[in-house]
């Protein structure tokens, strides 16, 4: 993937809206913006505590070793917990639109607050433009999917997987609309440099 950093260079933070709570060797992590609980284990949770948005994945390995393993098992727990919502990857992005909107890479703007309204969609709210945003279901899924850095593409192939019957045509119709229309509203974020 042209442009994207190695698995080793990523580095992450936990997300602000995070709350845990240890339990022995387990632990429960509460998204307070989702209202839901993620169970983690002790492994996973040694790695949060080492989270500062600095280290890299290659960082955090060397000082884990040898409980945790190489920086290739660290990295697939993180991007797990990136994709749960735990923590988030750290980059450098905005709001600007890009001059190739199909080329760039897109990652949700990390201090909006998402709210799943059950199998109807969701609400954004975004608290530094006190503006909410309706999604209906297919939107909360490329919502949830721009959990991680993505480009247009890989959104898109995304959705025909997981909604069937959909023309690949107009499934990248309806992505660019919507990541456009997220830009100009400051909901998601375009990565600038590596990702």
């Amino acid at each position: 993937m042209k442009g994207r950093e190695s698995r080793e260079d990523l580095r992450f933070r936990l997300r602000e809206e995070a709350a845990i709570e240890d339990f022995g060797e387990r632990s429960l992590v509460l998204l307070c913006d989702a209202l839901c609980l993620r169970e983690i284990n002790g492994a996973s949770r040694r790695m949060l505590a080492l989270l500062d948005g600095t280290r890299t994945v290659k960082d955090i390995a060397a000082l884990l070793l040898p409980s945790c393993g190489e920086p290739g098992t660290v990295a697939e727990a993180l991007l797990r917990m990136e994709e749960q919502g735990i923590v988030r990857r750290v980059v450098e992005w905005s709001t600007e639109r890009p001059e190739r909107m199909s080329e760039a890479i897109y990652l949700r703007n990390p201090d909006v607050s998402f709210r799943q309204e059950g199998d109807d969609g969701g609400i954004l709210y975004n608290a530094d433009t006190d503006s909410l945003e309706v999604l209906n279901p297919t939107a909360a899924a490329i919502w949830s999917f721009l959990s991680a850095p993505r480009t247009p593409a890989e959104v898109a192939g995304h959705l025909c997987e997981v909604c069937e019957g959909a023309s690949r045509a107009q499934v990248e119709k309806d992505v660019a609309e919507f990541i456009a229309s997220m830009v100009e509203k400051g909901f998601i974020g375009v990565v600038k440099g590596p990702a």
